[in-house]
């Protein structure tokens, strides 16, 4: 899987990604979360202070959204799907939380 597409607060897949000035990506809720237990606006990563509004990665947002679009596909002939919490195939997806 690409890293890129992996959000450093929560680990898993952006969903609704958001950019910071600093160019790094989160998803909009966990961002909003983590601002909101630091209690300051800055940058989950590099710790720069976001002087900019977030702004939607549209971008990322297709990329991430067609990965998991596969994921939620099953696995094809070609290549396994592989967790990446467990380093093992895919066995389900829950529907509800919309995750392996």
């Amino acid at each position: 899987m690409n890293q890129n597409l992996l959000n450093p607060v929560c680990t898993e897949i952006v969903k609704d990604p958001v950019s910071l000035g600093c160019h790094h990506s989160f998803c909009s809720s966990c961002l909003q979360y983590f601002w909101g237990q630091a209690e300051n606006k800055n940058c989950p990563v590099c710790k720069r202070k976001s002087s900019k509004e977030i702004v939607v990665n549209f971008s990322l947002k297709e990329l991430a959204d067609s990965y998991a679009g596969r994921q939620r596909s099953g696995p094809s002939d070609e290549a396994q799907v592989v967790c990446t919490e467990h380093l093992k195939d895919i066995k389900c997806f829950c529907k509800e939380e919309q995750r392996v």
